[in-house]
């Protein structure tokens, strides 16, 4: 598989644009914002956040929703909102209830099973979460419908068919903006990462850098793979520039890893810096940020009762198999580290 980078538009421009975007439904929404600016706005920062790993973007996207459903509170849109936010930030049980009322207040079907395909699947439900992804994409083979169905079938262990899968989304984008197909190739090096395919991942992300090279969670991510692999200049490289762009305590925690593998004395300061802006997010936002967490106290965080803890949260939260594993893990390490402390 190997992008042909022509049939979009600069990864740059893109970018620009979208800047020049929020920057211009920020201008008009400084006095008298209606619903809608208000609600594109804050898809378009949210859009930001994951693009560049800016938690801020998060935040002020948040708070803009607010003030859009605030305008609107009863309306289906106003409810689809905020179980679309609900969920981003894993409070499951909310955003389920949320959307129903979206359903009950007129939201079309369509959008109702599309976002409760995502929970669904959040959650563990696979086998429902299937039922819909599989409708949805028969009725609509897009890029979104046909990536969110490959996603499924990696977390199911399906792996030759959500790789079919990925392989048909990409071939159903039709549009010229690289942001669909970075997205979506971010989600299949993550699924490769995952099953421990680091050949494959690698050529994924290397794909995603050649049309979209902002795309911090990638370059992240593809970081770990160098890591894994043993190529620690590469990861040093690709990691660096991204604690001046990003605000996401992941990525210094993962330059962490790649200095203390180095046997670099300045690994500790990075892990803590790490640590203080994790135990920050989980105070605002203890859902969201609890799997992030457990697995860096399990590792270069160095607190692995703390992990253990995190990791329960997150399993009670979605009892999915990669829940499960991530517990189990941290349990494993919290032993391991117990029993030799009884030793020295």
């Amino acid at each position: 598989m190997t992008i042909d980078p022509g049939l979009y538009t600069s990864g740059r421009i893109a970018i620009a644009n979208l800047s020049a975007s929020i920057d211009g439904l920020e201008h008009d929404c400084v006095e008298g914002a209606s619903f809608q600016k208000l609600l594109a706005l804050s898809k378009l920062l949210f859009l930001s956040g994951d693009l560049l790993g800016r938690i801020v973007d998060h935040d002020r996207a948040e708070a803009i929703a607010a003030r859009a459903v605030s305008l609107s509170p009863d309306s289906a849109e106003a409810l689809q909102v905020c179980a679309q936010i609900a969920g981003r930030f894993h409070r499951f049980e909310l955003a389920k209830a949320l959307l129903d009322q979206a359903l009950s207040a007129g939201c079309s079907k369509r959008e109702i099973d599309i976002e409760r395909a995502a929970l669904l699947q959040a959650t563990g439900y696979y086998n429902e979460a299937l039922v819909l992804r599989e409708g949805l994409a028969k009725q609509d083979p897009e890029i979104d419908t046909l990536g969110g169905l490959a996603t499924l079938l990696a977390e199911m262990d399906q792996w030759d068919a959500a790789e079919a899968c990925y392989a048909a989304a990409l071939d159903a984008d039709d549009g010229v903006s690289p942001i669909p197909c970075a997205q979506l190739l971010f989600e299949w090096g993550v699924s490769a990462m995952r099953r421990g395919a680091l050949d494959r991942a690698e050529a994924v992300f290397s794909d995603l850098n050649a049309i979209l090279p902002a795309h911090v969670p990638g370059r992240g991510h593809r970081a770990e793979v160098a890591l894994a692999r043993g190529e620690l200049d590469v990861a040093e490289a690709l990691i660096a520039p991204l604690l001046e762009i990003s605000d996401d305590p992941e990525y210094r925690a993962v330059y962490a890893e790649i200095l203390a593998a180095r046997g670099d004395g300045n690994a500790a300061r990075q892990a803590e810096l790490a640590s203080e802006a994790y135990e920050q997010l989980l105070a605002r936002r203890p859902e969201a940020y609890a799997d992030h967490a457990a697995a860096f106290f399990m590792g270069v965080g160095n607190r692995p009762e703390r992990a253990v803890h995190l990791a329960t949260a997150n399993w009670k939260l979605r009892d999915t198999p990669r829940s499960r594993r991530l517990l189990a893990k941290a349990r494993r390490r919290a032993q391991s580290c117990s029993i030799k402390g009884s030793l020295q």
